[in-house]
Order: C-alpha cells, then sequence, then structure tokens
C-alpha cells in the first residue's frame, strides 16, 4: 500500500473593528518521513506567509482607512 504525501494549508482572514485585515495561516503535512522534514514544512510556510503579506500589507504607522 503506498502513503499519500498530504499537504493541507489553513488560512483564515478576517477584518478587524478598525477595518484592518488580519490573518493566521497553518501548514500541516502528513505522509512520508522523508519527505515530510522539518525544513520543508517551514519552507512551505515561509511561502504561504510570503503571499500573504502580498496579498495583505501589513498597515503603514499613521495610515487610516
Amino acid at each position: 500500500m503506498e502513503v499519500e504525501n498530504r499537504v493541507r494549508y489553513r488560512v483564515n482572514v478576517s477584518t478587524s473593528t478598525k477595518g484592518q485585515k488580519t490573518w493566521d495561516a497553518t501548514v500541516e503535512v502528513d505522509g512520508a518521513p522523508d519527505w515530510a522534514s522539518i525544513t520543508e514544512v517551514l519552507n512551505r510556510s515561509d511561502r504561504l506567509v510570503a503571499a500573504l503579506d502580498t496579498r495583505y500589507p501589513p498597515p503603514t504607522e499613521g495610515a487610516s482607512r
């Protein structure tokens, strides 16, 4: 029986009471231990965070919406 590698991304995007977008994210990897090394999980997480920072940039100091 072949074990499938599974990567699950969870992203929750919400709007604060001040109208700012906030988010939290999780990356889960199940499957073959040799494939799902901590380095690979962290690399996937870093890419997800970079994409979310681009899509939902943090507000600049003193800026209001």
